[in-house]
């Protein structure tokens, strides 16, 4: 079954396109598989109960490997139901894409209350017995210089602030052994300066609401370049069906 050459080089556009579509699923499934098994501890920093952003990157990259499977698949064979479910699916993956950054726009507001709310629910948690909570408190901490949620004072309410009286080594500006130790004990007249008093939170917000709406830009970005391979597979499917309809 012969094309017209004007088909022909939508059907190579659209190959060339779809396996670009399926390296990008494979990359995309690598790079979730490596953040599950590196990076779990840290993903479940902000809320456990909900799915970690590595599930997701998996899930989606399997998604985009099967339909850019269809999309070659159908265009080298001409297979006129490959062709149609491929465009059907990317429409789909389009669909669902422009509700999720139009979502992340909407609610990047909500984004402020959700991170306060549970950094002070992780602080509560904070303790070697949980490695990801602890180490990620570590980190922030030290790498912000920062301390506590609004401030070094919300230590003062969890368990590990009652136990060493204090705060983690993290808040200090020279991060020694036991160098947050008794910082809420009057009695021995603690140094402040030794340590940083400001949040994390104020820190960590600004970030994060770009982050949100970078990524809801690039959802929606990306899901119209999709909206070019569903031209594509239309006017291959609609040049199939017609070449079908004369045999």
């Amino acid at each position: 079954m012969a094309l017209d050459t004007g088909m022909k080089c939508i059907k190579y556009l659209l190959f060339f396109f779809n396996l670009l579509f399926v390296i990008s699923g494979f990359a995309v499934i690598i790079v979730g598989a490596v953040i599950e098994a590196n990076y779990r501890s840290y993903l479940d920093f902000i809320s456990t109960s909900y799915l970690s952003a590595s599930s997701i990157l998996i899930a989606v990259g399997v998604l985009i490997f099967v339909v850019g499977f269809f999309g070659c698949c159908g265009a080298v064979k001409e297979n006129h139901c490959m062709v149609v479910t491929f465009a059907v699916l990317l429409c789909v993956i389009f669909i669902i894409q422009l509700a999720a950054g139009i979502a992340s726009y909407i609610l990047r507001s909500d984004v402020e209350d959700f991170l306060h709310q549970n950094m002070f629910k992780s602080m509560q948690n904070y303790s070697e017995s949980n490695p990801g909570i602890y180490r990620t408190w570590n980190v922030i901490q030290h790498e912000h210089a920062c301390c506590g949620t609004d401030d070094y004072e919300d230590w003062l309410a969890t368990s590990f602030g009652e136990e060493v009286n204090g705060v983690p080594d993290g808040c200090c500006k020279e991060n020694t052994p036991g160098c947050g130790k008794d910082i809420f004990d009057k009695s021995k007249h603690p140094d402040l300066s030794t340590i940083n008093t400001e949040g994390c939170f104020d820190k960590l917000k600004g970030d994060v609401e770009e982050n949100v709406t970078i990524l809801g830009g690039v959802v929606i970005g990306i899901g119209f370049v999709q909206l070019i391979g569903v031209v594509f597979a239309c006017c291959l499917a609609k040049s199939l069906k017609r070449q079908y309809e004369t045999v």
